[in-house]
């Protein structure tokens, strides 16, 4: 079984990691905006 997940493996590519961290950045981003206006921290840019 383990080897057929191995087999089946792809390192993802630049591009495609590129892709991935540009998302977590954007989901990090809404989420620190949330938790400041859940917390009445609007001041701090």
């Amino acid at each position: 079984m383990s080897r057929q997940i191995a087999d089946g493996f792809q390192n993802p590519r630049l591009v495609e990691l590129e892709a991935r961290v540009r998302g977590l950045e954007t989901q990090v981003a809404q989420l620190t905006e949330l938790v400041k206006a859940l917390s009445g921290d609007r001041e701090s840019t």
